[in-house]
């Protein structure tokens, strides 16, 4: 199917637009519920920030106890919303991305099952077809079979009539009559 593989790159785009308009909403919002800023997003962020610290310090080859590294890791309130909001909205936008993948994964396959159990079709099809005509080859092999078996019969019963093979002098023939141009 091919327009299957741009729908699959263009819809995590086209969301990806759509959601930085539900990024700066959920950032205005979430201040007005104490519930989604205190248990959802800011520990989400927090946690996000503490572990990518952790890992810029383990590419570069930085050791750092566990105090330095919360220390160098706080956010203020206001960029960990911001940063729980991104979050959320990139993680919407490859969970989209990746059930438009696997739905196009899945219309190959129904299309591929789909094309094979019709070659299967065709060949079983051709199968039959084969053995049909096997059986009417070997129909035609038997009736030859038989007719030469009568004309061998005819064949016997012609050679054992009376007078066969013998020079026919019956004088009831008329005489046969040359004639000769002389010039």
């Amino acid at each position: 199917m091919v327009i299957g593989v741009p729908l699959a790159k263009l819809l995590p785009l086209v969301f990806k637009i759509v959601t930085n308009p539900v990024v700066k909403v959920l950032q205005r919002n979430v201040s007005k519920s104490q519930f989604w800023e205190h248990r959802v997003f800011l520990p989400m962020a927090r946690s996000y920030n503490k572990a990518s610290v952790r890992v810029r310090l383990w590419s570069q080859g930085i050791h750092r106890n566990k105090e330095q590294v919360e220390k160098s890791a706080r956010l203020s309130d206001e960029a960990a919303l911001e940063l729980g909001a991104e979050i959320v909205a990139n993680s919407a936008t490859f969970i989209v991305g990746l059930l438009a993948i696997i739905m196009q994964q899945s219309i190959v396959a129904a299309t591929e099952k789909k094309k094979e159990k019709e070659e299967q079709l065709e060949t079983k099809r051709i199968e039959e077809n084969l053995i049909d005509l096997r059986r009417q080859v070997l129909d035609i092999g038997l009736s030859l079979q038989e007719m030469d078996a009568r004309i061998r019969e005819l064949t016997r019963t012609v050679v054992a009539m009376k007078g066969y093979g013998k020079k026919n002098n019956n004088s009831n023939q008329p005489p046969t009559v040359s004639l000769s141009v002389k010039s």
